[in-house]
């Protein structure tokens, strides 16, 4: 029996009640994320002169994504039209109070806190999914077209930060990007699902989802994964830099992106009927294969192909992440489950970066292509060697047991 089945269209996601009124203005303000690394990076250097102290807001901002799970929790308790629009719209005060600020310490600060409250719209965005496809069998296909357009976010996101700060200047980029957020936040929860709120669990854990056994591996999995992808784009830069090309990373980087969104439509278009923990073995094993086939290319142009070709698991990896998270997590916990997706994500790429920036100084780029490749091989064997779909499933009485496969509703 094939393992995947016909899904529908990604028009029938789109006309499902509310589906548009909500989603479009989610997509404009989560595209001001795809603006804020350039637009904060050259804001801060115009107003200092320093590219270690724009960094140093960088890293700060991204740091304070970590208030990202407990900002969901209260979405979950008290509902996204109390929750996000003061976040957003205290988030965008901050981003434009930067724009008037040239003291070093003062800025890294004000970013940093700034970073504290923005609104967490993606896992957001994918309650509402859960709601607007509720019984309709749709929901896989819906994290799929979200995953997709915040792949393409990203992309544009860049390039529409460089055309602001060429043609007009870093601060009016910014403003831009406070503008989009706080508009785009607002406008999303004027819909009328955006009021639920679900009832909370008697005598709530204080940890929340993280209690889930079977979330917290899923959260290991991702964690260990991102390591290994992170290792592509700084080996993409240094492979660029090798070659006297390191404009081409941009380039070369974008094919993973590109990959990506190919790969999100074509696993969209399918219901995927084995066990999470296979699905994820399988979409890890082909980013394995892709870092081990990088290792092997020097030319630039052909490391793009690979990473594209790499680039076919991302989106589906986070797809399937998600609908497991949905299936292990009680209705009041989800969007914090979901953020808590992308925040082992972010851990994960943050350490992968930096042991990999090790490698390369010291044995080259290609070596941190095996290494990426061969971390993923291992999560890739674990996971088929060891199953687990009975704890990454919960039964509609809440046991661990065989119950519903990944994607399929309770």
């Amino acid at each position: 029996m094939s393992s995947t089945t016909r899904a529908g269209s990604y028009r029938a996601v789109l006309l499902l009640p509310s589906a548009l009124r909500t989603f479009v203005p989610a997509l404009f303000g989560r595209l001001a994320y795809g603006l804020l690394p350039l637009s904060i990076l050259f804001t801060v250097h115009a107003a200092t002169g320093s590219f270690a102290v724009a960094g140093a807001a960088g890293a700060g901002f991204g740091l304070s994504s970590l208030s990202m799970p407990f900002k969901a929790r209260l979405v979950d308790r008290y509902s996204q039209r109390v929750v996000l629009p003061p976040l957003a719209l205290v988030c965008a005060l901050g981003l434009v109070v930067a724009t008037q600020l040239t003291t070093p310490a003062l800025l890294v600060a004000l970013v940093t806190v700034t970073g504290l409250f923005a609104p967490p719209l993606g896992p957001s965005m994918r309650a509402n999914w859960r709601l607007i496809t509720d019984d309709t069998g749709l929901k896989e296909r819906a994290y799929a077209l979200d995953a997709i357009c915040e792949e393409s976010l990203y992309l544009a996101g860049p390039l529409l930060a460089g055309l602001l700060i060429s043609f007009w200047s870093a601060p009016a980029s910014l403003i831009c990007t406070a503008a989009l957020l706080a508009a785009g936040t607002c406008l999303m929860v004027t819909a009328p699902l955006t009021r639920r709120t679900s009832p909370p669990s008697p005598a709530r854990h204080p940890l929340g989802p993280l209690t889930n056994r079977g979330l917290r591996r899923i959260l290991l999995v991702i964690l260990v994964t991102a390591a290994g992808v992170s290792t592509a784009y700084l080996c993409i830069a240094g492979a660029a830099q090798a070659e006297g090309r390191p404009g081409a990373a941009g380039f070369v980087e974008a094919g993973i992106g590109l990959g990506s969104v190919v790969g999100g439509l074509a696993w969209g278009r399918r219901k995927h009927t084995r066990p999470a923990e296979t699905q994820l073995a399988g979409l890890i094993g082909v980013l394995a294969v892709g870092l081990l086939a990088a290792s092997l290319v020097s030319h630039l142009v052909v490391l793009g192909v690979v990473m594209a070709a790499f680039g076919l698991a991302v989106s589906p990896l986070f797809v399937v992440s998600y609908v497991a998270a949905d299936e292990l997590t009680p209705p009041d916990q989800r969007t914090e489950a979901s953020t808590w997706i992308n925040t082992a994500n972010n851990l994960g790429s943050a350490a992968g970066a930096s042991l990999t920036g090790l490698l390369i100084d010291r044995a080259g780029p290609s070596y941190g292509f095996v290494a990426g490749g061969v971390l993923l091989v291992l999560v890739s064997v674990t996971l088929l060697r060891r199953p687990t779909a009975g704890r990454w499933s919960r039964r509609p009485g809440g046991r661990s047991g065989p119950g519903p496969r990944a994607g399929r509703r309770r």
